[in-house]
């Protein structure tokens, strides 16, 4: 007699193995897209300010220890880095949703993981998490394909 408490180690069904997969990718290419499009929105108007002069009015108003320039770079440096993090975040989730490079997958939802550099944040976490957890189990990674 089997313990009906005991929960499955595999889906009833195996043609649920890829639809297991398919909400946790979902979820991170929808907060690396948020991502990406408020880093390009944020970027564009940190140039534009560049260029329309107002960082200059700010730093004549301002005498702190660090310039408005430097801050400006800075942020503009950080901002392409979450950049590069949410558009690496989305290109997995995508190979996660297709069931294409496990490791790529894996990788992906780790970076989500990441505080301050994985996308949206805080956001990512619990979907990074999500994602590894769906990952993690062995059904699942042999449904991959290389």
């Amino acid at each position: 007699m089997t313990n009906p408490y005991i929960s499955p180690t595999r889906p009833a069904n195996e043609s649920d193995y890829p639809n297991e997969v398919i909400a946790p990718a979902i979820a991170l290419i929808v907060i690396s897209l948020f991502a990406i499009v408020s880093g390009v929105f944020g970027i564009a108007i940190t140039v534009f300010l560049l260029l329309s002069g107002s960082i200059a009015e700010l730093e004549a108003i301002n005498e702190g220890p660090v310039s408005e320039y430097t801050q400006v770079i800075i942020q503009t440096i950080w901002g392409v880095i979450l950049l590069i993090a949410a558009t690496f975040v989305l290109y997995g989730a995508v190979k996660m949703k297709r069931l294409k490079d496990y490791r790529t997958a894996r990788l992906a939802a780790i970076v989500a993981l990441v505080p301050l550099v994985g996308p949206c944040c805080f956001l990512g976490i619990p979907f990074g998490i999500w994602a590894l957890v769906v990952l993690s189990k062995p059904y699942v990674r042999d449904s991959f394909v290389s």
